[in-house]
């Protein structure tokens, strides 16, 4: 046998392992036994020769944000290619061709607005969450100032001292200072 006849045995083996590796319902395990390598050592080969990795699909399709920035840009590669189509017709530019050309723009404006719409409301969501956030650390401190409140020590309906608790009116910081004079 020949080293060609090898190296092609050795790309065909590799071409089907990506098959495999590219499958979700594939083991890597099992891809990997085939190849003689471990697993980890497979997923460095996926990387490293350029391979769909796995799990990357389930991530961006989490974000509403990556959604929407994908819909940007099959937007924009739309736009592209009609601004190329309508470029290469030139002068030669019949009434279905045109009106072909003004349904698809209209397709891709209807679309545009649809996804600003949705990037609206996926704002307006976030923003309500980061109010609601403030507003439950408003609620929260307001408790604890309701709490400390209750903790200070009250006599016939007067409190007792100053802000600081220490009897007969002075704060605890001119206590401080008399003491230093002495």
């Amino acid at each position: 046998m020949s080293s060609a006849d090898e190296t092609s045995a050795g790309d065909l083996l590799w071409q089907a392992a990506r098959t495999n590796y590219e499958d979700p319902t594939q083991d890597l395990q099992g891809i990997a036994d085939t190849l003689g390598i471990t697993k980890f050592r497979l997923v460095i080969a996926a990387k490293a020769r350029g391979w769909k990795l796995r799990g990357a699909k389930k991530a961006a399709s989490i974000s509403t944000r990556a959604t929407i920035q994908r819909f940007k840009e099959l937007l924009q590669n739309r736009l592209a290619q009609l601004e190329t189509q309508i470029n290469a017709l030139g002068d030669d530019v019949s009434a279905a061709n045109s009106e072909r050309e003004i349904r698809a723009v209209n397709t891709l404006v209807r679309t545009l607005e649809k996804v600003l719409e949705l990037e609206r409301k996926d704002h307006s969501i976030r923003a309500r969450k980061s109010r609601q956030g403030r507003d439950l650390n408003d609620a929260e401190r307001a408790e604890l100032v309701r709490r400390i409140a209750s903790l200070r020590p009250r006599q016939n309906g007067n409190e007792l001292g100053d802000a600081a608790g220490t009897p007969g009116g002075s704060c605890a910081a001119d206590g401080l200072a008399q003491l230093g004079k002495a």
